[in-house]
């Protein structure tokens, strides 16, 4: 067989905790390419490939057929990795005892689809032999009817419930109900609502006096500018680099996370309206709703990648389409990057429409940008499932905040079929990969579950380990996003990503369904999962740091060893809320509540009021 062999920056993900070899000798590079599937203009590769008698996943190399005058010659397209769940004849013909993951999905640069010649290198990871090529190499590719991942399960339940339509608003994250009863709590003096309520105006305040240009907007590739200047508050010393990205003046300040402080003028503008009890000095309602709106309709005028016209260009004809991973406007990096911020984009819509802040036209210009980020973001979900990563980073917070973006879109919009594609996958137009019901049963860990394949572990623990630690068994309801390293990540990553997970629950509740009465087939539920991590909360408690004494008493603490707990409080107090019956949550609420009132994201518009008292 035909063999290219190219130096590429380029190494096989182990998996953590690390598969023991097989224990036979290791054999040749065998595998299929299947076929070439298809999303509008994005291509996938599909097949499998392993090594004999190795259980590792191993790298593929993808080479193309270049037309030339002279010899045909054979051009580097992408590499990817054959570490997608194999099912038993794949393992059979691998030799590898059954243990091994050996499909591959990848996603292809555009340009390349059903029509080009495809070479696929599979690569040793035990030397001796060659980097053959796979069986199909060098023929034209079949057309596959769908693009799809084999998962472990071959399927998982539903969630219960029907889609509901509504017209009034709010109907996204929150309702008027829910509102009304906010506003009840409010204006009880003394109630934890009215202490938090003070402080929300108290932010209102600032940010009506700050001197950040608001009608500044990005349209760019760079990817950084949307996180800081659209997306996330904090600057985490990236404030220059957006002011310079944006083309401020030097006198100027650059606006910092503009849908999240839209959401929360927003959300003060509409708890005013309906009667909630502002103190004396507090700032006006409608200024407040005025500056929510202005920021939003930046964005939506001048944000985002355009075309020549100035219309949103779709992601794969945008100019940023064929740029770097890291850097440029990429699919991959859209649901965590753009989607965090779309979730509060689409709440100020919403709550500004409740209280009719928006005229017809204001309306159609950001569904407009909606619209297209629903597009882009669904797209970037779909391409990052080719990208090359291990198991564990699919079920990690960037998918995580795209699924509540889409889920926050299709609600707004009231569009059902997106909804339902977003929520349920299979076949459904448009196309979701790895909708809610697959994510959420790999987000959390079950009962008798396995830790999924992450990044190899270099230390004896998390706190001497490099980019990523876990342990080799799991605890019911932790949430494999745990094995950041560093000492606020551990516990920080994961409750993003049960955040998410619940932004988009109440998002589904809203809707008519039953997310909180969910249960994956290891009985996997929301509810599982802040029961995990209370029990951190109670010891070594919020903000103290575990260590092997004080958190014995919850499951696998090994896993965060050395760790801060922090980020917990935030869902602890909203566990009580939806599971008041639950007394291992309610138990740490009191605590949970005093620490939820500090810190960067204590004043956070979605989930604001979603607690007791």
């Amino acid at each position: 067989m035909r063999t290219w062999i190219v130096a590429l920056g380029f190494a096989a993900f182990a998996l953590c905790p690390s598969a023991p070899a097989g224990s036979a000798p290791a054999g040749r590079v065998i595998g299929v390419i299947d076929g070439v599937s298809s999303d509008g203009d994005q291509a996938f590769l599909s097949g499998w490939a392993c090594q004999q008698g190795r259980r590792e996943s191993i790298a593929i190399h993808i080479f193309a057929r270049q037309a030339a005058s002279g010899p045909a010659s054979h051009a580097f397209v992408t590499a990817g990795q054959a570490n997608f769940f194999s099912e038993p004849a794949i393992a059979q013909r691998c030799g590898d005892g059954g243990a091994g993951q050996h499909r591959f999905f990848v996603t292809l640069p555009y340009g390349y689809g059903a029509g080009t010649t495809f070479y696929v290198n599979g690569i040793r990871v035990v030397n001796g032999v060659p980097n053959d090529e796979l069986a199909g190499s060098g023929a034209p590719p079949r057309r596959l009817a769908r693009a799809e991942i084999p998962f472990p399960e071959a399927s998982v339940p539903p969630v219960a419930g029907t889609y509901r339509g509504q017209l009034d608003h709010p109907h996204v994250f929150t309702t008027q109900s829910e509102m009304h009863d906010l506003v009840t709590r409010i204006n009880m003096p003394g109630s934890y609502s009215a202490m938090r309520f003070a402080q929300l105006t108290a932010q209102v305040a600032r940010d009506l006096t700050s001197t950040a240009d608001w009608d500044a907007a990005y349209a760019g590739c760079r990817i950084g500018p949307y996180l800081y200047a659209f997306s996330y508050e904090p600057q985490d010393r990236h404030d220059k680099d957006t002011h310079d990205a944006l083309g401020l003046p030097p006198s100027t300040r650059a606006p910092t996370g503009g849908a999240v402080v839209a959401s929360r003028l927003a959300l003060y503008a509409a708890l005013v309206d309906i009667g909630a009890h502002a103190p004396a000095g507090a700032p006006n309602a409608d200024r407040a709703a005025a500056l929510a709106k202005r920021i939003l309709l930046a964005w939506a005028d001048h944000g985002f990648p355009r075309d020549a016209a100035g219309h949103f260009a779709s992601l794969s004809t945008s100019a940023c389409a064929h740029g770097g991973y890291r850097e440029n406007f990429l699919g991959p990096v859209l649901p965590l990057q753009v989607g965090r911020g779309v979730v509060y984009s689409v709440d100020a819509q919403d709550l500004l429409e409740s209280i009719g802040a928006l005229d017809a036209g204001e309306r159609d210009r950001l569904d407009a940008m909606h619209a297209a980020l629903f597009d882009w973001i669904r797209g970037g979900l779909n391409q990052g499932e080719g990208s090359t990563q291990p198991e564990c980073q699919r079920y990690a917070n960037g998918t995580a905040n795209g699924l509540a973006a889409l889920l926050a879109i299709a609600r707004l919009r009231n569009d059902w079929g997106g909804f339902d594609a977003v929520l349920a996958g299979g076949d459904r137009a448009p196309l979701v990969i790895m909708p809610w019901t697959r994510f959420i049963v790999g987000a959390i860990y079950g009962r008798n579950d396995r830790a999924l394949a992450c990044y190899p572990n270099s230390g004896p623990d998390g706190l001497h380990s490099g980019d990523g630690f876990t342990t080799g068994v799991v605890a019911a309801g932790e949430v494999q996003d745990r094995y950041r390293a560093g000492v606020l990540q551990t516990f920080g990553y994961p409750m993003f990503t049960l955040e998410r997970l619940i932004d988009a629950a109440e998002v589904l509740r809203n809707a008519g369904y039953d997310p909180y009465g969910y249960r994956g087939p290891r009985d996997q539920s929301i509810e599982m999962a802040i029961d995990y991590y209370a029990c951190y909360g109670k010891t070594p408690g919020f903000y103290a740091t575990v260590s092997r004494v004080n958190a014995s008493a919850c499951p696998n603490f090994e896993q965060y060893y050395g760790k801060v707990v922090n980020g917990v409080e935030q869902n602890v107090i909203f566990g009580a809320y939806r599971f008041p019956s639950d007394a291992a949550i309610t138990s740490v609420e009191d605590a949970a509540k005093a620490r939820a009132a500090t810190g960067a994201f204590a004043l956070d518009a979605i989930l604001f009021g979603k607690w007791r008292g």
